[in-house]
């Protein structure tokens, strides 16, 4: 099936309300007061410069970064190709080392070759890498693993539970997601806080829900994403959509479970609608990826549904002063990093160009906007993989690697200690498998970084990142 095709399999079913769902979307769909829409009109002006937006970038699966941010120096780039005797590593003469403001102790890195657009934005100062963070509930070392004075944290090696622990600090089934707790607290920064919160593409996460900001829908091709059977046909029939949509206006119904049911509906319809309007009014304010006048086009920006998501979120943020919100958060799932085989044809030349044409773009999109400032993108990923390979794959791990991008940020270097590849090494625990990295930052404290920039208050971190203040730092500075 197409992802067009899946995009309209996902989209909100009437028939399938649940109590989350519905006490979610009526106590967020409760209508555009006048007075809101007053407040929005006298602080358009401000909107421009006060705005402020993450975007959160989610490569699905489990990152390589030994694949992506590849050892370099001399003696571990030979000991990380002796470490990957099954898979094709790009020959060192093809890597250029990174170069850092903090010093490494001779280690080197070099982006993969591939990802040349990630180059040459870290060169510019624009894009950061986080090094070696992950699921910690506070700091470990090996020793303290190996003599048992502290657990591995449950999540380790878990798709679904690493996903939940990066995204709301919690385990599978966690209900609110850091974004949406975080837009919570900056609910006074929005005249109206229906959208402050988007998905866009195909999603099942919890990134964007907090207790009262709840997730906005938009598809991967930017249009709003409505009730299913509303649009065009239903089960084939214009004439039972029509119905469906009478159904769904009707004021006659007797029933209070029924009239609260079709109230939520007929909210959901009417900010969908709003949505679209918006979309329609600003099409032409964000950058079309075709557009060879942008700075360092390449084709590689065409048909690419990363680019197309990427594009959606310009165009939401395009319509910033129509939603009337001065802070938002946004989610993107990009899939199939879970790379336990064909490394060369699955990361390398799909999922690398893919998202390495995605930041080129959205970088000179957001210049081109003039907002370049304004907007943050940042990656994250359950985990990284393992040190040793498996056939022409590696398996799951633990610490891994990130990136941030905006004009916001301070780029051109390293925010972590590169380690040496040694498998017996301090950098490394092999309890429960094969050798992978541990963590020396903690995601809470790289999202709190992101958060704190988005103007949460420093006194509300703790109530987000629950763990936060077991470690020394609660920010890292790269912005």
């Amino acid at each position: 099936m197409s992802e067009m095709g899946d995009q309209k399999m996902q989209k909100f079913d009437a028939t399938k309300i649940n109590r989350r769902s519905f006490l979610g979307g009526a106590a967020l769909l409760g209508g555009f007061s006048p007075l809101a829409l007053q407040m929005a009109a006298t602080t358009a002006n401000a909107q421009a410069n006060s705005y402020r937006a993450l975007v959160c970038l989610y490569l699905d699966g489990g990152l390589d970064h030994y694949h992506t941010m590849i050892p370099c120096d001399q003696t571990n780039y030979a000991a990380i190709v002796a470490q990957r005797s099954g898979i094709t590593m790009p020959p060192r003469s093809a890597l250029t080392p990174l170069t850092t403001r903090t010093s490494q102790g001779g280690r080197q890195v070099a982006f993969h070759p591939i990802l040349t657009q990630s180059k040459r934005l870290y060169d510019q100062g624009k894009l950061a890498v986080i090094y070696g963070h992950g699921n910690l509930d506070e700091p470990i070392t090996r020793a303290d693993l190996e003599a048992g004075r502290v657990k591995l944290p449950s999540a380790v090696g878990s798709h679904n539970d690493s996903n939940a622990a990066i995204h709301t600090f919690g385990l599978e089934g966690a209900r609110y997601g850091w974004g949406g707790l975080a837009m919570d607290s900056l609910q006074a920064s929005n005249p109206d806080n229906l959208f402050a919160s988007i998905g866009v593409g195909q999603l099942n996460n919890p990134f964007n829900d907090g207790r009262a900001v709840q997730m906005i829908k938009a598809d991967t091709w930017g249009r709003a994403t409505n009730i299913s059977g509303l649009e065009g046909t239903l089960f084939g029939s214009s004439v039972a959509s029509a119905e469906l949509d009478s159904i769904l206006r009707r004021g006659d119904m007797t029933n209070a479970l029924d009239k609260d049911y079709l109230g939520v509906n007929q909210r959901v319809m009417s900010s969908y609608r709003r949505l679209g309007d918006a979309f329609a009014a600003t099409q032409s304010l964000a950058p079309i990826p075709t557009d060879t006048t942008l700075p360092n086009y390449t084709v590689a920006w065409r048909d690419n549904d990363v680019v197309a998501s990427l594009r959606t979120v310009l165009r939401c943020i395009a319509s910033r002063t129509t939603l009337n919100v001065n802070r938002q958060v946004f989610f993107i799932n990009m899939r199939n990093f879970d790379t336990h085989g064909n490394m060369a044809g699955d990361l390398e030349k799909n999922n690398f160009l893919r998202l390495d044409a995605a930041l080129g773009y959205f970088y000179a999109a957001l210049t081109a906007m003039g907002l370049e400032n304004n907007v943050t993108l940042f990656t994250t990923s359950e985990f990284g993989r393992s040190l040793k390979s498996n056939g022409d794959g590696t398996d799951h791990g633990w610490g891994g690697v990130s990136f941030v991008l905006g004009g916001a940020v301070k780029g051109g270097d390293i925010y972590g200690n590169l380690v040496d590849i040694n498998p017996a090494g301090p950098g490394f625990q092999s309890i429960n498998g094969p050798p992978i990295s541990i963590p020396t930052i903690a995601n809470q404290q790289y999202c709190a970084t992101l958060a704190s920039w988005l103007g949460v208050a420093e006194a509300n971190l703790p109530d987000i990142f629950p763990n936060l203040n077991r470690f020394a730092s609660t920010k890292l500075g790269f912005l």
